[in-house]
């Protein structure tokens, strides 16, 4: 019965010492990562270039306890994600083009629809445009007006907003254009999220590496390092920020114009009768003779006008010599 119980209690003996060993690795190795960050390499030169440590498992368990990015949950009791509900971030963006009978009463729809929606006006702007000059003139020259007004509004207002600018018009055909687009930019802001979780947790280790540096050159180093990786946090909180305008407001512009200008169509003149075309042309010819007339005897009478001074001067001359002769002189 010894013998048998002897193997049994160096088996349990063995055991507990390999326990005891484990357990003292595990709290050697976790001293040496909590006071490891200016260790040594093996040439003796000082390790500033720290991973973020368990960088990946970190994100992976903030990720299961979170319930995944962007709001997602975990229903399982073991902590396993069994469905995941993303929030999904879309650009929206429209064009609409109108005809109107009135532009700046268009405009001032728009405006108010817009308030009303809790948005903005971004930009506004009416042009008037001068038709060219009309063949008659007595007819006034045509004014044409022109708008384009951009609005942002919220997302989740963005269809009742297009609906209220479909309603300006009466006619559907008034709409003479429409255009809607939309952009997910879900997996970049998802990424974008992750890589300013993983800079800020180095920035974190280059600051706890800066207040434990002792030389100069350290202090130096780890705040070049500091300073690249807090460059890179505010360009990703940057484009965050530029993603959640873009996808929180939907952007529409609107293009009003007045209906186009309807001409007339011009009756044409009836055909003439032989009767007809021959008295046009006696009347026509008889016009020309008497302008002819009328413009000989124009001419005559100017001609007349300058002879009348030559011979009014010759005929005082011939009298102011006759006086001066006398009546009873006579020439030998």
């Amino acid at each position: 019965m010894r013998i048998r119980i002897l193997p049994l209690a160096g088996l349990l003996a063995a055991a507990l010492v390999v326990g005891l060993l484990v357990s003292c690795g595990d709290g050697t190795s976790s001293g040496d990562d909590s006071l490891g960050f200016f260790g040594e390499d093996g040439d003796g030169s000082n390790n500033l270039n720290p991973a973020p440590p368990n960088a990946a498992a970190g994100f992976s368990r903030d990720t299961a306890t979170s319930g995944g990015v962007d709001g997602a949950t975990s229903d399982s009791p073991s902590g396993a994600p069994q469905s995941l509900f993303i929030d999904r971030q879309i650009i929206r963006t429209a064009t609409i083009e109108l005809t109107v009978d009135d532009v700046p009463g268009a405009v001032q729809r728009i405006e108010i629809a817009t308030a009303a929606a809790g948005g903005f006006v971004s930009s506004s702007s009416i042009t008037i445009e001068q038709q060219p000059p009309p063949d008659d003139p007595e007819e006034e020259q045509e004014i044409r007006q022109r708008g384009t007004i951009t609005i942002r509004v919220p997302a989740e207002s963005y269809a009742s907003v297009m609906n209220k600018l479909r309603g300006i018009v009466d006619d559907p055909r008034d709409i003479t254009s429409l255009t809607e687009d939309t952009s997910e930019v879900t997996e970049e802001y998802s990424d974008l999220q992750a890589r300013q979780r993983n800079l800020e947790a180095t920035e974190t280790q280059y600051l706890e590496l800066l207040s434990r540096a002792e030389s100069i050159s350290d202090v130096l180093l780890v705040q070049d390092r500091l300073n690249s990786v807090r460059l890179e946090i505010e360009q990703v909180m940057g484009r965050l920020q530029l993603l959640d305008n873009l996808t929180s407001m939907a952007t529409i512009t609107a293009f009003l114009t007045l209906p186009p200008l309807v001409s007339l169509p011009v009756d044409p003149e009836p055909e003439r009768s032989w009767a007809r075309e021959a008295w046009d042309d006696a009347w026509t010819a008889s016009e020309d003779a008497l302008e002819a007339l009328g413009v000989a005897a124009i001419t005559g009478g100017v001609l007349l006008v300058w002879l009348l001074i030559p011979g009014a001067l010759f005929l005082g001359g011939w009298r102011v010599v006759a006086s001066r002769r006398g009546p009873g002189d006579t020439t030998t």
